[in-house]
């Protein structure tokens, strides 16, 4: 009796070219579709943490203020620029920043006084008059809503989600 072997067939490991583009075609539907709600997402953390970075240097300026027992002034780089174009943070008689901001690209912060300089004073009150900050992208995003960084009497900055009251 003759068997006959027949050679089996080795089946391929793989993915097909139909099946890969299929997958790519979905997964490009998926993120065109997340897009839109990413670009918020990533807008709306960038104003978090410009305002976490603004209120932080001026807790510095407040914590250097009484720690070294003189003023302390949170000022912008330059008198004629904007906020959002940086900052410095300096104790008095000295030209040495103990903190420096770089600029904020596509934001813009403006203080209600348009002040140059936060002062505080050796106690951790403001001698400037009180102010807030308001911090926006610099184009309006839907969905994205500005923050707001207020100092109070006693010298300790807030913040809140919105347009400053």
């Amino acid at each position: 009796m003759l068997v006959r072997h027949t050679p089996r067939r080795r089946h391929a490991r793989g993915f097909t070219l139909i099946e890969l583009v299929t997958a790519i075609t979905v997964m490009a539907i998926l993120a065109g579709a997340a897009l839109p709600s990413f670009r918020e997402f990533v807008a709306n953390q960038r104003l978090r943490n410009a305002s976490f970075d603004l209120m932080a240097a001026l807790t510095l300026a407040r914590s250097e203020a009484v720690t070294r027992n003189v003023n302390v002034s949170l000022a912008r780089t330059t008198a004629s620029s904007a906020w959002d174009k940086g900052w410095n943070v300096l104790a008095a008689g000295t030209t040495r920043p103990i903190q420096n901001q770089e600029a904020l690209k596509n934001l813009t912060i403006t203080d209600s006084a348009a002040l140059g300089s936060i002062t505080y004073g050796k106690d951790g009150r403001t001698l400037t008059t009180s102010t807030k900050f308001t911090i926006a992208p610099s184009t309006t995003i839907p969905g994205v809503s500005s923050r707001c960084v207020s100092i109070g009497l006693s010298g300790v900055p807030s913040s809140s989600v919105g347009a400053c009251q």
